[in-house]
Order: structure tokens, then sequence, then C-alpha cells
């Protein structure tokens, strides 16, 4: 196997790492659900801590600056996606902290040895992404379904551009598949059918969506970390006031100063945090989603 990173084939202290990352991220996950998808930054703070201080006891050179690089290139990555307003502050963190943790997971707690060419954190990505894909899918289907039925929901031309042309992509991708002289494994065909049918559903109804999540509150109740609805906005008063998809202190300050009374926010953005979660149980549980899908091998415990 095309091997992209130096992999190591122990990682000292694999247990205490495990713990580590699962502890503070099911911490993590019990905030995010339960308080109102507000962390606290001092857990954020012990996370990160904790990792590095995992990689210092069972030190390593070459793998505690590996450890270190990939925290580095996961926080990197996913801060531009939260400054954006399109992920949490504290997924950032989490996020950044399980990739210092456990950098690689060449054993598996409940599966056989795995060479895997990549960080484990990409490997949580698989399970994580699969799950929120799936729990927003059912969450929004009958939302979609009951707007359907009262007559809310139209399809234009251009609505159904995008949804064509991911289609014709996927019978392309099919076909190309089919041509391949081996036999798909069915796990790896379904969760790619499933995964064109929630694509196709998203791109269909995503302003249907995005409307369910924004709720026009008082300014008195906005606060710094919430998400502002741009598009809802007058395009001349955000402009002026510069105001940025993720609200800080100084925009807030600024419509108050503008007049504004209330604001469209994002109030009901589902979280992540619990996707994570079981994103990085499976993994350390049984290792790589794709190692199973593209290797064809069957997923028993």
């Amino acid at each position: 196997m095309f091997q992209i990173f130096d992999v190591a084939q122990t990682v000292p202290g694999l247990e205490a790492r495990i713990a580590v990352a699962v502890v503070f991220t099911a911490a993590a996950a019990y905030f995010d659900v339960f308080n109102k998808k507000w962390v606290p930054n001092y857990l954020l703070y012990a996370f990160v801590a904790a990792a590095v201080g995992v990689n210092l006891v069972f030190f390593e050179s070459s793998l505690f600056w590996q450890a270190i690089a990939f925290g580095v290139a996961a926080f990197a990555v996913s801060y531009p996606i939260y400054k954006m307003g399109q992920l949490g502050g504290a997924d950032v963190y989490t996020y950044s902290a399980i990739a210092m943790a456990i950098p690689y997971l060449p054993q598996p707690l409940l599966a056989g040895p795995q060479q895997v060419p990549y960080p484990f954190i990409l490997s949580v990505l698989a399970p994580t992404g699969i799950a929120f894909i799936a729990h927003m899918f059912l969450r929004f289907l009958p939302y979609i379904y009951g707007q359907a039925k009262k007559g809310k929901i139209s399809l234009s031309a251009q609505k159904l551009a995008a949804p064509a042309i991911i289609s014709a992509a996927f019978i392309f991708f099919t076909y190309s598949l089919s041509t391949l002289p081996v036999a798909l494994p069915f796990t790896y065909v379904a969760i790619l059918s499933f995964l064109f049918v929630t694509l196709i559903f998203f791109s269909l109804f995503k302003q249907e969506i995005k409307d369910s999540m924004v709720e026009t509150i008082p300014l008195s109740r906005v606060q710094p970390e919430d998400v502002l609805a741009i598009e809802k906005m007058d395009k001349r008063l955000l402009s002026k006031l510069k105001l940025p998809a993720l609200l800080d202190e100084r925009a807030i300050a600024a419509m108050k100063k503008a007049g504004m009374k209330s604001a469209p926010v994002y109030t009901q953005m589902p979280f992540f945090l619990p996707y994570l979660l079981f994103g990085l149980l499976f993994s350390v549980l049984f290792g790589d989603l794709m190692f199973y899908l593209i290797g064809g091998l069957p997923l028993t415990v």
C-alpha cells in the first residue's frame, strides 16, 4: 500500500492516549448537547494540554514531532472553516487534540493490525461524516416532506441544475467503477449510494434547510460566537459595518451603534461533537473504515 506518511508501527502508551482522547471528547460532546453547544474553554485547553502531556510522558522524538505537526495541521485546516461560521470553535480544538493524542493507530482494540498509510485523525473522518450526514438526513427529511405537503417548496430549473450535475457525475463514476476488473464490496456500494442520495437531497433543499435554522432575535440576545445569517441581511449595511458570519464583540457593538434592534442568527445549527465522538470510538475499536470498504474485508469483532 502506498505510504503517504512514515507511519509508526508501534505507538507507546497507546491505551493511555486512547483514554485521554475518548474521555475529553466525551466530555466535550456532553457540553455540546446539554449546554446549548457551549463547551467550556477550560475543558478544551485541558484537552490540548493532556494531548501534549501524553506525548511527553511516552516520549519518542520522531513520534512527538509528528503528533505536534498533525495537531497544528488539523487546527490550520479547521480554523478557517470555524471563522466562516461552518464549524464550532470547540470542534477545532477537539479535532486538533485528538490528532495529537493519537497520531497513529496500528492496532485497533477489537480488530487485527492495520497498515493505514495516513494519520489516525483522517480515519476518524469517515465514520464521523457518515454519522453526521445520516442524522441530518433523518432530521430534515420529515421537515421537507411537511413543507412540500403545505405547498411551500417549488422546484425551478435553477434549483434542479446542481442535482442534475451531481447525478451525471455519479452515473459516470458508477460506470467507471463497473469497468474495473474487481468486485466491489456491497458495503462500499451501499455507502456510496447513500451518500449520493443525501447529496442530492441537501443540494436540492439547501435553502429550505438553511432557512429552518435561522431565527430573527433581539440584538440583546446576540452573543459572540453566534453565526449571522448574512444572506438575510441588507447587503449595503453588511458591507458598511463589515460584519463577518461569525460574530464577535466588535461586530455586535457595530450593529448596536447602527441602531439595529434584531438580527437573523443561526440558532438551530446542529451540534457536531457527538458525531466526532462516534467516529473516534468506531475507529479506536475497529480501525479505519476505508480499510474495510476498499479492502473488501469483513467488519467483525
